[in-house]
């Protein structure tokens, strides 16, 4: 069963409960009240019947007229007979007079209601005439209870057209409002069919229009995360297929060189170029090894910050890459304001040495590489070969290689650039970089406090 029958159902029997007992309750009180008034006009009447007794009673007492009061209580049973009024006379428990032909039993000076062959009276007792006698009024209150059965069937059946009105109403109002949840109901089957193109629709400022907009920005938020998740496979894949292929030639070449070393009749000299060849790529595979490590190293860890002088850091790293800038005929250059940073020491050297290293590996004989620090940032520029913009879109990624036949022959696996990334990442600097073919690369870090 569906909400909105289960809501319409539950509203309507809850309705029909409060209706009836509303009607039943107003019902049996007006009963009441009209039970209540005809008992006080019946009372008022009593003792208006009694007084008039008495004093006619007693009249004919003093005029020495009074030989049998039996005729006076006759006179006043059928004058008031004829109004509906039912008078009985009694002396010590016995009956004088009677004008009610039904036997019934009541006590003294009560008011009673009895119900006899199916007809409602009202009885009223009391003692007149000093004691002497008791007078019995009886009244037949009948159209009480027809007015109550009269009022109950109106009553029934105002509930019964209010209750049909009501039900339409509700029918519809309720199937109207559950139509954006069954619009919402089909975008959703339609997502669990795979089309996330799809959007709730959003109209109005109700809660279905809030939840409508709640459910299009998750959806909106689950399409960015299985993009971002297509993209990430595609370059984890990417990133499996670079390694296996980078892997793949130095192992070829150990193997071949291995298999040459065991098996051919070599010379001296030749086994000695084997032997090269062979520490060659193992160095290879070393240090693609020892970046691959860094780079987890730098993902999983979370590193105490200290304050690091760029100066320092800058000098550290000519000084560690001056034998190779002479090897290439590449000049190293400076230009040092002080400045520090929060940040890891080993780390920010390992960026840095990468970008310069770089910059070194791009230069030709006789250029230049400049290394500059102030106001927390960090420039690398080189006068090297430079790079297209398609080209600085991708060298973030790893194993990508601008120029890949210079990168192997130089042991270069295009992971150099993606380390230094993260370790920007780590230390919420931007990375910028500028370059054009020919004219130089220009790398500046900039580091936020």
């Amino acid at each position: 069963m569906r909400f909105w029958h289960k809501t319409y159902i539950l509203t309507l029997l809850l309705f029909l409960i409060c209706l009836n007992t509303g009607i039943m309750a107003l019902a049996v009180y007006t009963y009441q009240k009209n039970v209540e008034n005809t008992e006080a006009s019946a009372t008022a009447e009593q003792h208006y019947i009694t007084r008039s007794f008495e004093n006619d009673y007693n009249s004919m007492l003093e005029a020495g007229g009074m030989s049998n009061p039996s005729l006076l209580m006759e006179s006043y049973g059928n004058h008031y007979k004829s109004k509906g009024i039912y008078l009985s006379f009694e002396k010590d428990g016995k009956n004088i007079y009677s004008g009610f032909n039904i036997e019934y039993s009541v006590g003294k000076n009560v008011i009673a209601q009895k119900k006899i062959d199916g007809v409602r009276y009202i009885f009223i007792s009391s003692d007149i005439c000093n004691g002497e006698y008791d007078i019995v009024y009886v009244k037949n209150i009948s159209e009480l209870d027809n007015e109550f059965e009269t009022l109950m069937a109106v009553y029934a059946l105002t509930a019964l057209v209010v209750s049909l009105f009501l039900a339409l109403c509700l029918f519809l109002v309720l199937k109207r409002l559950s139509v954006p949840l069954d619009k919402l109901r089909l975008t959703t089957e339609k997502i669990e069919k795979g089309d996330f193109s799809v959007r709730a629709e959003e109209k109005g400022k109700d809660e279905f229009a809030l939840l409508a907009r709640s459910f299009n920005e998750m959806l909106s938020k689950i399409n960015e995360q299985m993009s971002f998740l297509e993209i990430d496979a595609e370059k984890k894949q990417m990133l499996v297929e670079n390694m296996a292929h980078e892997l793949r030639t130095p192992l070829t070449s150990i193997h071949g060189y291995g298999e040459y070393l065991e098996k051919a009749a070599a010379t001296e000299e030749e086994r000695i170029l084997a032997a090269k060849y062979i520490v060659s790529e193992a160095s290879r595979l070393k240090k693609i090894s020892d970046i691959l490590l860094d780079t987890a190293y730098v993902r999983e860890n979370r590193f105490e910050y200290t304050e690091v002088s760029l100066g320092e850091l800058v000098l550290d790293t000519v000084y560690r890459l001056s034998n190779k800038a002479a090897e290439n005929g590449v000049t190293l250059n400076t230009d040092i304001t002080e400045s520090t940073v929060s940040g890891d020491k080993t780390l920010l050297s390992m960026l840095l040495y990468n970008l310069t290293e770089n910059g070194i590996k791009a230069c030709k004989q006789g250029g230049k590489v400049k290394i500059s620090c102030a106001d927390q940032q960090l420039t690398v520029e080189d006068d090297g070969k430079g790079m297209t913009p398609e080209q600085l879109t991708h060298i973030t990624e790893p194993f990508y290689r601008t120029d890949r036949s210079r990168s192997r022959s130089e042991g270069g696996a295009g992971l150099g650039l993606a380390l230094c990334k993260q370790i920007a990442e780590a230390h919420n600097a931007s990375m910028r970089f500028e370059s054009e073919p020919e004219k130089g690369t220009k790398i500046t870090l900039v580091f936020t406090s």
